[in-house]
């Protein structure tokens, strides 16, 4: 006998809970919806469980072996068991995400057979529908939903294997040229440069940077120097002069002209602000030009 829709709420999460029998091979727990919450963060703990999470809208970050990664609205992205599990809103843009958790070893085993055992984004999967369904299935019918969801999740992990696989070159790509930009943020780098170090020509090295992470990668490159420049004002005695010079910056009026752009601040207003008011916290880039 169904039941109605069952919805639970705690702060801005909303979720189904699975309710029926299991077998130890496939174990279905929950799947939601996270609301946009700047606070919202999740630690697990050598986690024993499968997150398959999905962003309708905003950004957030997961931190996976020592490395934060970047997540935005149409990325998909897999927690595997046996790691722990760390991820969090981003607090100007926190994300609408959609998710389903799930224990047992045939998970794990249908990851590996579709190549799936090591990834943990799947950037512009652009496919929300899946784990809707899934959260759908469970929200009508929490008890008798067993083998559906066995089929929802095997037909996901399916196309989720799928688009990587087509678009597997390209993300390599898109992931070689932002750890080469991360790695020489100490240098003045051109379009030229990025591009190059992908093998790639400077246009298509702009659409496979953009598909991947949303921006193009001199914008990123950008971003990522007036980040490290905030480093530099809260954590550091260097002069603004010392840090443009660090950092390449033609000159002290080019690094303070690019800062406030960027923030709507000086470098000096914004260190001295926070030293006066002992606030150490970063603020957002509203824009950075390409």
């Amino acid at each position: 006998m169904k039941n109605s829709k069952r919805n639970n709420y705690v702060g801005s999460e909303k979720y189904a809970v699975y309710t029926g029998t299991s077998l130890p091979a496939f174990i279905p727990l929950m799947a939601g919806i996270t609301l946009p919450d700047p606070d919202y963060m999740i630690y697990r703990s050598n986690a024993d469980i499968f997150v398959f999470e999905y962003l309708l809208d905003g950004k957030g970050y997961i931190c996976q072996d020592e490395e934060e990664i970047e997540v935005r609205s149409g990325d998909a992205y897999i927690l595997q068991a046996g790691k722990n599990h760390y991820y969090y809103a981003d607090k100007e843009m926190p994300w609408t995400k959609i998710w389903f958790n799930v224990r047992g070893s045939l998970v794990r085993h249908l990851l590996s057979d579709y190549g799936l055992s090591q990834t943990v984004v799947i950037p512009q999967f652009g496919q929300g529908q899946y784990l809707q369904s899934m959260l759908s299935t469970i929200e009508e019918d929490p008890s008798e939903c067993y083998s559906r969801l066995t089929i929802q999740l095997h037909e996901y992990i399916q196309a989720l294997s799928s688009y990587y696989a087509s678009h597997r070159k390209e993300h390599t790509f898109a992931f070689a040229m932002k750890n080469y930009i991360e790695q020489n943020l100490l240098r003045t780098l051109s379009v030229d440069d990025i591009a190059q170090s992908a093998h790639l020509s400077s246009s298509r090295a702009i659409h496979i940077f953009k598909e991947a992470f949303g921006l193009p990668p001199y914008q990123y490159y950008l971003a990522q120097r007036l980040e490290l420049v905030q480093s530099m004002l809260l954590y550091t005695s260097l002069s603004i002069q010392e840090i443009s010079d660090r950092l390449g910056f033609s000159d002290y009026h080019h690094l303070s002209n690019s800062f406030k752009k960027a923030y709507g601040v000086s470098p000096v207003k914004f260190r001295n602000d926070s030293r006066r008011y002992n606030s150490y916290g970063k603020i957002k880039a509203s824009k950075t030009d390409q």
